[in-house]
């Protein structure tokens, strides 16, 4: 079976604070008399499922069409249930006890349950959302160079009461201060993907050149279909 982990776009969609969202504007409409029907789209590059590339937040990295096309086929994905709640923090301490098998991964993806909010609550969502600290984002650098990715099932990296510390994060991971970098893919849909593990998954960006980040489109094969070492 293959899951879509990306969010339908939707122009309804709960935004980071004070970022813009998105807009589709008729161009042409049948029902006017044109030929065909088409649409102009204004989209904030973080809005939505999105990957941040490092030029992101290190203006001498990539920028998401520069990163080898490879780079978006993950063959070792992990899916860890750590349950978040709003303005918390996720630490080293609640990743140790799954050490062992990060050290296999190439994609990490932490589903913290908080995306229910999206929904049932996108004012919290938005304001009040979980973060990555820094201080885990510099040991996800340090100890494991398996990692190309990390997807979060909440809005940023950044939980944006902790604005400092997730500007921080978001340093470390697009390789600030080291000699590699990590990816993210902010607000994954993972509550139809119910096994911890998958087998394969590939995450496809909207390649625009000199982008810092783009809309992904992501998909994942169930273990046992479609995978490759």
């Amino acid at each position: 079976m293959v899951h879509l982990l990306s969010h339908i776009l939707s122009e309804d969609d709960p935004p980071f604070p004070n970022a813009p969202t998105m807009r589709i504007k008729p161009f042409a409409r049948i029902e006017n008399g044109d030929v065909c029907n088409t649409s102009v789209i204004e989209i904030f590059n973080h809005f939505g499922t999105h990957m941040d590339a490092p030029k992101h937040f290190f203006d001498k990295g990539l920028s998401i069409a520069e990163l080898p096309v490879d780079f978006f086929i993950f063959n070792k994905p992990l899916i860890l249930d750590i349950p978040l709640d709003a303005e918390q923090l996720l630490t080293k301490e609640m990743i140790a006890p799954f050490e062992s098998e990060i050290k296999k991964c190439d994609l990490l993806c932490i589903r913290s349950g908080f995306a229910l909010k999206r929904s049932s609550d996108p004012n919290v969502y938005s304001s009040r959302g979980p973060g990555l600290s820094a201080s885990l984002c510099k040991y996800f650098m340090d100890e494991f160079r398996n990692i190309k990715c990390i997807g979060i099932d909440w809005i940023s990296v950044t939980s944006y009461p902790h604005l400092e510390d997730g500007i921080l994060a978001h340093r470390y991971l697009m390789g600030s201060f080291h000699d590699r970098y990590i990816t993210v893919i902010e607000e994954l849909n993972l509550e139809k993907v119910y096994k911890r593990d998958i087998g394969k998954v590939i995450a496809l960006p909207l390649f625009v050149k000199g982008s810092d980040s783009a809309p992904v489109t992501v998909i994942a094969f169930e273990d046992g279909t479609e995978k490759t070492e």
